[in-house]
């Protein structure tokens, strides 16, 4: 009986932890999915969070807009090295040029 009450207590704690943590990791999502950056400002820390997006595009995406100036549109970022339209298909809801 208190072996039972005791698998009864730990599987109720097990199920609460797992919900606690599928909430978190959907809030985290949802939170990256509303991120918009404005392309033409936006430092190196602030690409990054961008999906897609690593340190070293990030890194030329800055360097291009300082060579060449401001981005116009989407398309205009694909002359950064590395960035297809794959990457530009996941950046379009999450960017601004301005």
């Amino acid at each position: 009986m208190r072996l039972e009450k005791i698998w009864s207590v730990g599987l109720i704690l097990f199920v609460v932890a797992f919900f606690n943590i599928a909430d978190a990791q959907s809030d985290a999502q949802l939170v990256e999915s509303q991120v918009i950056i404005n392309i033409n400002t936006a430092s190196v820390e602030q690409l990054v969070t961008l999906p897609g997006i690593g340190l070293s595009k990030a890194r030329a995406i800055v360097e291009n807009r300082e060579a060449l100036g401001h981005f116009e549109d989407l398309a205009s970022l694909t002359r950064v090295k590395g960035i297809g339209e794959g990457i530009v298909d996941k950046l379009k809801q999450h960017i601004v040029f301005e």
